[in-house]
Protein backbone atom coordinates (compact mmCIF):
# COMPACT_ATOMS: atom_id res chain seq x y z
CA UNK A 1 0.00 0.00 0.00
CA UNK A 2 2.87 2.38 0.82
CA UNK A 3 4.41 1.77 -2.60
CA UNK A 4 1.30 3.00 -4.41
CA UNK A 5 0.27 6.41 -5.69
CA UNK A 6 -2.29 6.58 -2.91
CA UNK A 7 0.38 5.83 -0.32
CA UNK A 8 2.61 8.53 -1.77
CA UNK A 9 -0.26 11.01 -1.62
CA UNK A 10 -0.90 10.13 2.00
CA UNK A 11 2.75 10.90 2.83
CA UNK A 12 2.53 14.18 0.96
CA UNK A 13 -0.64 15.14 2.82
CA UNK A 14 0.16 14.08 6.38
CA UNK A 15 3.49 15.86 6.84
CA UNK A 16 2.24 19.41 6.08
CA UNK A 17 -1.20 18.71 7.57
CA UNK A 18 0.35 17.96 10.96
CA UNK A 19 2.71 20.92 10.65
CA UNK A 20 -0.26 23.22 10.07
CA UNK A 21 -1.29 22.52 13.65
CA UNK A 22 2.24 23.11 14.93
CA UNK A 23 3.05 19.40 15.23
CA UNK A 24 6.36 18.22 13.73
CA UNK A 25 4.87 16.19 10.90
CA UNK A 26 8.24 15.27 9.40
CA UNK A 27 9.36 13.55 12.59
CA UNK A 28 6.06 11.78 13.24
CA UNK A 29 5.53 10.50 9.70
CA UNK A 30 9.23 9.76 9.21
CA UNK A 31 9.39 7.81 12.46
CA UNK A 32 6.53 5.58 11.40
CA UNK A 33 7.26 5.25 7.68
CA UNK A 34 11.07 5.45 7.71
CA UNK A 35 11.70 1.70 8.22
CA UNK A 36 9.26 0.79 5.45
CA UNK A 37 10.66 3.33 3.01
CA UNK A 38 14.24 2.31 3.74
CA UNK A 39 13.29 -1.34 3.28
CA UNK A 40 11.97 -0.43 -0.18
CA UNK A 41 15.30 1.26 -0.99
CA UNK A 42 17.27 -1.77 0.20
CA UNK A 43 15.04 -4.10 -1.81
CA UNK A 44 15.83 -2.07 -4.93
CA UNK A 45 19.55 -2.45 -4.26
CA UNK A 46 19.10 -6.19 -3.75
CA UNK A 47 17.58 -6.43 -7.24
CA UNK A 48 20.70 -4.83 -8.73
CA UNK A 49 23.01 -7.03 -6.67
CA UNK A 50 21.20 -10.11 -7.99
CA UNK A 51 22.26 -9.12 -11.50
CA UNK A 52 18.84 -7.99 -12.66
CA UNK A 53 17.85 -4.61 -14.02
CA UNK A 54 16.17 -2.33 -11.49
CA UNK A 55 12.71 -2.13 -13.04
CA UNK A 56 9.15 -2.38 -11.81
CA UNK A 57 8.82 -5.67 -13.71
CA UNK A 58 11.63 -7.11 -11.60
CA UNK A 59 9.98 -6.00 -8.36
CA UNK A 60 11.41 -2.50 -7.99
CA UNK A 61 9.78 -0.03 -5.61
CA UNK A 62 8.82 3.55 -6.45
CA UNK A 63 8.12 5.04 -3.02
CA UNK A 64 11.35 4.99 -1.00
CA UNK A 65 13.10 7.14 1.57
CA UNK A 66 14.55 9.28 -1.21
CA UNK A 67 11.07 9.81 -2.64
CA UNK A 68 10.02 11.40 0.64
CA UNK A 69 13.25 13.25 1.42
CA UNK A 70 14.13 14.60 -2.03
CA UNK A 71 10.67 15.16 -3.51
CA UNK A 72 8.18 15.77 -0.70
CA UNK A 73 10.09 17.43 2.12
CA UNK A 74 13.04 18.91 0.22
CA UNK A 75 13.78 22.48 1.46
CA UNK A 76 11.57 21.58 4.43
CA UNK A 77 8.04 20.31 4.97
CA UNK A 78 5.75 21.74 2.33
CA UNK A 79 8.71 22.41 0.01
CA UNK A 80 8.64 26.05 1.07
CA UNK A 81 11.64 27.43 -0.80
CA UNK A 82 9.16 29.02 -3.20
CA UNK A 83 7.97 31.21 -0.34
CA UNK A 84 11.53 32.22 0.51
CA UNK A 85 12.34 33.11 -3.10
CA UNK A 86 9.20 35.22 -3.31
CA UNK A 87 10.17 37.07 -0.14
CA UNK A 88 13.68 37.75 -1.40
CA UNK A 89 12.73 38.81 -4.92
CA UNK A 90 9.18 40.19 -4.81
CA UNK A 91 8.06 41.00 -1.25
CA UNK A 92 6.70 44.49 -0.62
CA UNK A 93 6.31 44.28 3.15
CA UNK A 94 9.37 44.98 5.26
CA UNK A 95 8.80 41.98 7.50
CA UNK A 96 8.74 39.56 4.55
CA UNK A 97 11.84 41.13 3.00
CA UNK A 98 13.71 40.64 6.26
CA UNK A 99 12.32 37.13 6.83
CA UNK A 100 13.32 36.12 3.30
CA UNK A 101 16.91 37.25 3.81
CA UNK A 102 17.12 35.42 7.13
CA UNK A 103 15.55 32.23 5.77
CA UNK A 104 17.34 31.89 2.43
CA UNK A 105 20.46 30.02 3.52
CA UNK A 106 18.60 27.71 5.97
CA UNK A 107 16.12 26.88 3.17
CA UNK A 108 18.91 25.58 0.95
CA UNK A 109 19.80 23.17 3.76
CA UNK A 110 16.18 22.04 4.18
CA UNK A 111 15.53 24.01 7.37
CA UNK A 112 12.27 25.93 7.18
CA UNK A 113 11.04 26.42 10.74
CA UNK A 114 11.53 30.22 10.38
CA UNK A 115 9.11 30.19 7.44
CA UNK A 116 6.60 27.87 9.11
CA UNK A 117 6.39 29.86 12.32
CA UNK A 118 7.20 33.43 11.20
CA UNK A 119 5.22 33.75 7.95
CA UNK A 120 3.27 32.13 9.60
CA UNK A 121 2.03 28.93 7.99
CA UNK A 122 0.93 27.33 11.26
CA UNK A 123 -2.81 27.99 11.73
CA UNK A 124 -2.85 30.31 8.69
CA UNK A 125 -5.95 29.52 6.57
CA UNK A 126 -4.55 31.35 3.55
CA UNK A 127 -1.34 29.30 3.42
CA UNK A 128 -2.63 25.84 4.31
CA UNK A 129 -3.78 24.97 0.77
CA UNK A 130 -0.46 25.54 -1.07
CA UNK A 131 1.45 24.11 1.91
CA UNK A 132 -0.36 20.78 1.49
CA UNK A 133 -0.84 20.93 -2.28
CA UNK A 134 2.80 21.53 -3.24
CA UNK A 135 4.28 18.23 -1.91
CA UNK A 136 1.26 16.31 -3.19
CA UNK A 137 1.69 17.71 -6.71
CA UNK A 138 5.40 16.94 -6.49
CA UNK A 139 4.56 13.41 -5.38
CA UNK A 140 2.27 12.80 -8.37
CA UNK A 141 4.85 14.12 -10.84
CA UNK A 142 7.68 12.15 -9.24
CA UNK A 143 5.64 8.95 -9.02
CA UNK A 144 4.83 8.98 -12.72
CA UNK A 145 8.39 10.00 -13.65
CA UNK A 146 9.63 6.90 -11.83
CA UNK A 147 6.78 4.72 -13.09
CA UNK A 148 7.45 5.60 -16.71
CA UNK A 149 11.24 5.39 -16.40
CA UNK A 150 11.90 9.08 -17.05
CA UNK A 151 14.09 8.92 -13.95
CA UNK A 152 15.62 5.72 -12.52
CA UNK A 153 14.26 3.98 -9.45
CA UNK A 154 16.17 4.81 -6.29
CA UNK A 155 18.65 2.42 -4.72
CA UNK A 156 19.94 2.43 -1.13
CA UNK A 157 22.06 5.53 -1.82
CA UNK A 158 20.89 8.20 0.62
CA UNK A 159 22.18 11.62 1.57
CA UNK A 160 22.03 13.60 4.83
CA UNK A 161 18.72 15.43 5.16
CA UNK A 162 20.55 18.77 5.11
CA UNK A 163 21.98 18.20 1.61
CA UNK A 164 20.87 21.11 -0.62
CA UNK A 165 18.30 20.50 -3.38
CA UNK A 166 19.51 19.66 -6.88
CA UNK A 167 22.74 18.35 -5.33
CA UNK A 168 20.74 15.80 -3.35
CA UNK A 169 18.78 14.84 -6.46
CA UNK A 170 21.97 14.30 -8.42
CA UNK A 171 23.55 12.20 -5.68
CA UNK A 172 20.60 9.83 -5.28
CA UNK A 173 19.66 9.45 -8.93
CA UNK A 174 21.89 11.29 -11.36
CA UNK A 175 21.32 14.25 -13.65
CA UNK A 176 17.75 13.33 -14.63
CA UNK A 177 16.71 13.18 -10.99
CA UNK A 178 18.36 16.55 -10.32
CA UNK A 179 16.45 18.08 -13.25
CA UNK A 180 13.18 16.60 -11.98
CA UNK A 181 13.88 18.07 -8.55
CA UNK A 182 14.40 21.50 -10.10
CA UNK A 183 11.14 21.17 -12.06
CA UNK A 184 8.99 20.28 -9.05
CA UNK A 185 10.53 23.08 -6.97
CA UNK A 186 9.82 25.56 -9.77
CA UNK A 187 6.21 24.34 -9.93
CA UNK A 188 6.03 24.75 -6.17
CA UNK A 189 7.03 28.41 -6.50
CA UNK A 190 4.09 29.08 -8.82
CA UNK A 191 1.69 27.20 -6.55
CA UNK A 192 2.74 29.35 -3.60
CA UNK A 193 2.93 32.63 -5.50
CA UNK A 194 -0.70 33.88 -5.39
CA UNK A 195 -1.14 32.88 -1.76
CA UNK A 196 2.06 34.36 -0.37
CA UNK A 197 1.46 37.47 -2.48
CA UNK A 198 -1.92 37.89 -0.78
CA UNK A 199 -0.38 37.61 2.68
CA UNK A 200 2.37 40.00 1.66
CA UNK A 201 -0.20 42.54 0.48
CA UNK A 202 -2.04 42.33 3.80
CA UNK A 203 1.22 42.86 5.68
CA UNK A 204 2.21 45.77 3.47
CA UNK A 205 -1.18 47.42 3.96
CA UNK A 206 -0.87 47.02 7.71
CA UNK A 207 2.65 48.49 7.70
CA UNK A 208 1.62 51.54 5.64
CA UNK A 209 -1.37 52.16 7.86
CA UNK A 210 0.84 52.12 10.95
CA UNK A 211 3.24 54.61 9.35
Amino acid sequence: MTDSLGGAMMLGFLVPFLWFFGVHGSTIVGGIMGPILQANSLANTAILESGKALTLENGGHIVTQQFLDQFMTVTGAGMTIGIVLYMVAFARSAQFKQLGRLSLIPAFFNINEPIIFATPIVMNPIMVLPFILTPMVSGVITYFALYTGIVPLFTAVQVPWTTPPIISGFLVGGIRTAILQFVVLAIGFFIYYPFIRKVDSLNYKQETEIV
